[in-house]
């Protein structure tokens, strides 16, 4: 999706960082959540600034795009052999509902199925 980070000079001379998102809020969210989110909590000086990446197993089959990675909003559940995602539904960028009950970012590769 559509971003971009820049630094810019503010009013007292001091440099600034400058974040611009997607207009859909659903892009803006996701894109805050692995750009802008992990900028600034390096720049506090957490030690691991980046989103937390943990196995999970699909509850169900999900569709890759065959043009480009993609991240799909899921809840997530404990089981015996591991945690477990389920898709919050469609994922069309201007979907807030897909959003209101994910716990979770499943990182999906490109691909063909």
């Amino acid at each position: 999706r559509p971003s971009a980070a820049s630094r810019a000079v503010g009013a007292s001379s001091r440099p600034l960082l400058v974040f611009g998102l997607p207009g859909n809020p659903v892009s803006a969210l996701v894109c805050f959540s692995l750009t802008v989110a992990p900028a600034l909590r390096r720049m506090c000086g957490r030690p691991h600034p980046l989103p937390r990446r943990v196995p999970v197993v699909s509850a169900s089959p999900l569709r890759l795009d065959p043009e480009r990675p993609e991240y799909h909003r899921a809840t997530l559940h404990v089981t015996k052999s591991g945690l477990v995602a389920t898709s919050t539904g469609r994922q069309i960028s201007s979907r807030l509902l897909s959003c209101a009950g994910a716990s979770a970012l499943l990182e999906l590769p490109r691909g063909s199925t």
